[in-house]
């Protein structure tokens, strides 16, 4: 007789309350009412970053390619988290034995495509601090992390998508030879268990020190008022990533050491997946908000830039056959560039804003397309025609 078995056969001595209400959270309406709406603003922020830096700014990086695999793996991963609960996972173990390998099967795949995406999110990351940082002990830094990361995450990637051999033996504990398992496996229900609290606690330690890599930069004492407004509102974002990823750390460990519960892995588990859904959410979109949003401001500033050259060109055709009036309203008009001028940002390590305050200058200096004005603000304090 294997461990799963002996499990089983002690949970039948005490079999928890069958008609005992599946907890709020169990529920597969709440896990679509918690996990969509987050997931499809994470997907926005993350075409907007993609058509912010391919068709705008035309400056895509490797940071690009990651968040994209980052948010391609959060659909495959939430969608079988949804598949799983569909499936019993949620309900009691012993409940659930005629479709465990299919709620399995789900677990796999979901449990796999969040441990890869919460991978590629934080190279994603640091790849987009080495553009930032050229030199300096923040990039020193963001090159040591990029590289225990990358060792971290491709173990952890690595015996996620490969529990066991074959891989069948995740879902189908009774093949006959069994598997080799280990780790993710769930060779025996400790070890599975521990190597998911390892990789948790790992996990939110790392979330909580890459964070703190830019975090300098919001005490510079260069900045303006909108751009610490701005970097509050992302730093916001970081914490609640953060704060998810504790969560997701507690939700699990509060069943260890808890007797049989413990082995009830399919009745405890949707709270830690409702956690890791929100987590790689609120990260991708911390990833996405510096790139995006200032082409939000740009395409905002040309619509009052279209009214106000509208106006601009009426009173130059008004006065045409006065020459005095015509000078007075093109000093005007300068002044009010002159009048903005001092609203356009330019701090940062390499040139280029951590997050681009305001673009109102550029609205009336340049009194061009959205594109090509973004294009010149990113470039850095050197406007670049």
């Amino acid at each position: 007789m294997n461990e799963f078995s002996s499990i089983i056969l002690e949970m039948m001595k005490n079999p928890p309350d069958a008609d005992e209400s599946i907890p709020v959270v169990n529920r597969f309406s709440t896990a679509i009412a918690v996990t969509l709406p987050f997931l499809v603003l994470s997907v926005v922020a993350v075409g907007l970053r993609l058509y912010t830096r391919l068709h705008l700014v035309r400056e895509p990086g490797w940071d690009d390619v990651f968040v994209a695999i980052a948010v391609l793996l959060n659909i495959v991963g939430q969608t079988t988290f949804l598949g799983g609960v569909k499936a019993g996972i949620g309900q009691h173990l012993i409940y659930i034995l005629g479709t465990l390998p299919t709620a399995m099967k789900w677990f796999y795949v979901a449990n796999a495509a969040y441990t890869s995406t919460t991978v590629c999110i934080k190279l994603s990351l640091l790849l987009q601090y080495l553009r930032l940082f050229r030199e300096g002990y923040r990039r020193t830094a963001t090159l040591i992390f990029l590289a225990i990361v990358t060792l971290w995450g491709g173990t952890f990637s690595f015996m996620a998508w490969f529990p066991c051999f074959p891989v069948s033996g995740f879902w189908n504990k009774t093949m006959v030879p069994p598997a080799t398992c280990y780790a993710f496996g769930y060779r025996t229900l400790d070890g599975g268990t521990n190597t998911l609290f390892a990789f948790a606690g790992s996990n939110m330690s790392l979330d909580i020190l890459i964070f703190l890599i830019p975090l300098t930069e919001y005490f510079q004492p260069s900045l303006k008022r909108k751009q610490v407004l701005a970097m509050t509102g992302l730093f916001g974002v970081g914490l609640i990533a953060i704060l998810m990823a504790v969560l997701r750390l507690w939700s699990g460990l509060k069943y260890n050491h808890r007797g049989i519960i413990m082995y009830d892995y399919t009745f405890w588990l949707p709270e830690v997946q409702v956690f890791s859904c929100l987590e790689i959410d609120f990260a991708i979109m911390c990833a996405s908000m510096p790139i995006f949003w200032p082409s939000v401001m740009a395409a905002w500033n040309q619509i009052y830039v279209t009214k106000e050259v509208i106006v601009t060109v009426s009173v130059e055709r008004r006065y045409d056959s006065n020459k005095d009036d015509l000078e007075m309203a093109m000093a005007s008009s300068v002044r009010s560039n002159e009048s903005t001028e001092d609203m356009v940002t330019g701090h940062s390590t390499e040139g280029r804003p951590f997050f681009i305050e305001d673009l109102t200058a550029l609205r009336i200096v340049q009194i061009k397309s959205p594109e090509e004005t973004l294009r010149m603000s990113w470039g850095g304090t050197a406007l670049k025609k």
